[in-house]
């Protein structure tokens, strides 16, 4: 199997926010007129947030060399759980049902 770099790595996560928001999209845009301005708020702020990350994301890789790899790695997870960790919140609970 051959190693991803970290670009691709970043790629595949910056990928992956962009079809979560999507599907929030579509959530705020199925919600009640009095949620959709609260929803479309939140959205546009995890947006926010994800641009700022890819920002730094595509910096890091950019300034990674041998010498900091571990460093720059570190730092590129902490910027995936940032992010990782605020879609949930966005994210509305449908309850299991059989």
């Amino acid at each position: 199997m051959a190693s991803s770099t970290y670009k691709d790595i970043i790629d595949d996560k910056v990928a992956a926010w962009q079809k979560g928001l999507k599907k929030l999209e579509e959530q705020a845009a199925k919600a009640s007129s009095d949620k959709k301005a609260q929803r479309r708020a939140k959205l546009d702020q995890l947006r926010s947030k994800i641009d700022n990350a890819v920002i730094q994301l595509h910096s890091l890789d950019e300034q990674e060399k041998v010498d900091n790899t571990m460093e720059t790695k570190d730092k590129i997870l902490q910027i995936f759980n940032s992010i990782d960790e605020d879609f949930p919140r966005y994210e509305e609970q449908t309850p299991y049902m059989l």
